[in-house]
C-alpha cells in the first residue's frame, strides 16, 4: 500500500481580483481548490488569460488572494512561502551581478563555506560551472534561464515553481533544459521531488506532470484534473505518452471550442435576484476583424486541426482559440472535435470584395445580443450620441466577469469596421454610422472634395462644412455626371 503523501500547498476556495475595490474589477481566478503533495509534479495547463501565472504566484506567496486561504504544511500562509522557489519566464536576473552573485542571493544568511559548497553543486547541476564570474549580458538566453534555475535550487526548496520557463528560449535550448529538469525529477536521490509548473504546451505538460490541471477562462477556474502515472524518464514517442497528449487535446478543444452552438447565438440565460430569467449578452473575444479575416484566409476545404492551425498561424494556442471562437460566433467556421472547418458563409466571406465582406460581418454582428444592446443604448440617447464612459459602465454591469475597457475597444473596432457605429474622438461619443453624404438632397450641387479623414477614423467624425466651389461658365450639363472620375 502506498504511503499517503503529505500535502505541502493547499488552496481553499481561492479567488483573485485585480483592481479590487475600484469600479473596474477584473476577476481572474474563481473558487480554486487544489492540493500539491510532496513528491508530485503538478502542471497548470490552459489558454492565455486563464490565470495560470497568477495562481502559481499565489502558491508561492508572491500574491495574496482576494478571497480564500493558502496553506503551507497545514498552516495559513502569510507572505512569501518559506519552502517554494520560483523560476520566472523572463529570467529576472540582476544585470550588475555575476552568475555567482545572482545564484547566491537566496542563501546570503549562510556561512561562506556553505554558500560555496551549494554554489558548486547547483552550477554543476545546470551546467554552468565555467561561468561563475560571467555577467548576464555575456550569456545566451538558455544560460540565463539556467542561472534562474540554479538560483531556485540553491535554497533546497521543497517545491520548485516555474512559470513557463522555456517559452522564451529557442527550440533546441528549451529541449535541453526540459531533459535536465526531467533528469532531476527522475533521480530518487535528488532533493527536488515536488514541482508546480505553468505551461500552454501540452507535450511539455505530459513530459513533466504526475497531475495535469486543465484550466478554463472567463474567469480562470479548474476544468478537469488528469492524472499521469507514466514512469520517469518519459519517452514522447511511446503510445501511452501520445494517448495522454490526445486526451488533453480533446479536453482543451472541447472546453474552448464546443461542438454545439446554442440556437440563441450570442446570448446566455441567467437568473435575476427574484429568480426571473433574463437574456444577457455573450462577450466577443478580444480580437479584431483583420485577425479573423487572416485566419479565414488560411482555411481550405478540408478541416484543420486547431493545434496545427496554431503552428501554421505562428501564434500561441490560446490566441488562435480566441480567433476561432470569434469566427464561430459569427458562423464563419464550425468546430467538430478539435477540427476547424469553414462554413459556406465563411467561404462567401473569403471570396467577397471588401464592401461585401463588411456587409456580411455587419449582418452577423447584428445577430449578437451585445451589438443589439449597443445599438439600443445609442438610440435611447437624447441626440443619439452615447458617451464612451457610459458604454464602459453598461458593459461592466452586463458582463461583470469581462474586462470592460478591452471589451469596449473590441466592440468599437468591429463596429467601425462593419460600419455599424462611429466614434467622435473630440467629444468621446459613439453614434450610429451614417455614410458620408447619405442625407444630402439629390438636387443640391455637388460639394467640393474635402480632405479625407485620418486613417481608421469613420467618415462622420465632426468636420468643417464644405466650401462651395467657385462659379463656372455655363455649359450644357452631361446626361449623367461620372462621379468616379477625379476632379481637376
Amino acid at each position: 500500500m502506498d504511503t499517503p503523501r503529505q500535502p505541502l500547498i493547499e488552496l481553499r476556495h481561492v479567488s483573485h481580483e485585480y483592481n479590487a475595490g475600484t469600479s473596474e474589477k477584473d476577476l481572474v481566478l474563481s473558487d480554486i481548490n487544489l492540493t500539491v503533495s510532496e513528491h508530485e509534479t503538478v502542471v497548470l495547463l490552459g489558454p492565455s488569460g486563464c490565470g495560470k501565472s497568477t495562481l502559481v504566484r499565489i502558491m508561492a506567496g508572491l500574491i495574496a488572494p482576494t478571497k480564500g486561504d493558502v496553506l503551507y504544511k497545514d498552516k495559513l500562509l502569510i507572505g512569501v512561502s518559506p519552502g517554494v522557489s520560483m523560476v520566472f519566464q523572463n529570467f529576472a536576473l540582476f544585470p550588475w551581478l555575476t552568475v555567482r552573485g545572482n545564484v547566491l542571493l537566496p542563501v546570503g544568511h549562510l556561512s561562506a563555506a556553505d554558500q560555496q559548497t551549494r554554489l558548486e553543486k547547483v552550477l554543476q547541476t545546470v551546467g554552468l560551472g565555467a561561468y561563475e564570474y560571467a555577467y548576464p549580458r555575456e550569456l545566451s538566453g538558455g544560460m540565463k534561464q539556467r542561472v534562474g534555475i540554479a538560483r531556485a535550487l540553491i535554497a533546497d526548496p521543497e517545491v520548485l515553481a516555474m512559470d513557463e520557463p522555456f517559452s522564451a528560449l529557442d527550440v533546441l535550448t528549451a529541449e535541453t533544459l526540459r531533459n535536465e529538469i526531467g533528469r532531476l525529477l527522475a533521480d530518487p536521490n535528488h532533493p527536488l521531488r515536488t514541482m508546480v509548473m505553468v505551461t500552454h504546451n501540452i507535450v511539455e505538460a505530459v513530459y513533466f506532470a504526475t497531475r495535469i490541471v486543465v484550466m478554463a477562462t472567463g474567469p480562470g477556474r479548474i476544468d478537469v484534473i488528469v492524472p499521469n502515472s507514466l514512469p520517469y524518464p518519459r519517452d514522447t514517442d511511446l503510445p501511452e505518452f501520445k494517448k495522454i497528449v490526445e486526451q488533453l487535446h480533446g479536453i482543451l478543444t472541447h472546453t474552448n471550442l464546443p461542438d454545439l452552438v446554442s440556437a440563441d447565438t450570442g446570448k446566455v440565460t441567467t437568473k435575476t435576484a427574484d429568480n426571473r430569467k433574463r437574456i444577457a449578452p455573450v462577450s466577443l473575444p478580444y480580437v479584431t476583424a483583420g485577425e479573423v479575416l487572416g485566419l479565414m484566409s488560411l482555411l481550405g476545404d478540408e478541416p484543420f486541426d486547431v493545434f496545427d492551425l496554431a503552428e501554421k498561424f505562428g501564434k500561441e494556442f490560446g490566441a488562435v482559440v480566441r480567433l476561432v471562437k470569434a469566427a464561430e460566433l459569427l458562423e464563419f467556421v464550425r468546430t467538430p472535435g478539435q477540427d476547424v472547418e469553414i462554413t459556406p458563409l465563411g467561404k462567401e466571406l473569403v471570396s467577397s470584395s471588401t464592401a461585401d465582406q463588411k456587409r456580411i460581418v455587419r449582418e452577423q454582428l447584428m445577430k449578437l445580443k451585445i451589438f443589439e444592446l449597443l445599438v439600443r443604448l445609442i438610440k435611447v440617447q437624447e441626440n443619439q450620441c452615447l458617451p464612451s464612459e457610459e458604454l464602459i459602465r453598461e458593459l461592466q454591469a452586463a458582463l461583470p466577469h469581462e474586462k470592460p475597457r478591452p471589451l469596449f475597444r473590441t466592440l468599437l473596432s468591429w463596429g467601425r469596421y462593419a460600419e455599424i457605429i462611429s466614434l467622435d474622438q473630440r467629444r468621446h461619443v459613439i453614434r450610429l454610422y451614417e455614410a458620408k453624404g447619405a442625407g444630402r438632397s439629390r438636387a443640391a450641387p455637388p460639394a467640393a472634395p474635402t480632405a479625407a479623414p485620418a486613417a481608421g477614423l469613420p467618415a462622420d467624425v465632426s468636420a468643417e462644412p464644405p466650401v462651395s466651389p467657385p462659379a463656372a461658365p455655363p455649359a450644357p450639363p452631361p446626361e449623367e455626371p461620372n462621379r468616379d472620375l477625379p476632379k481637376s
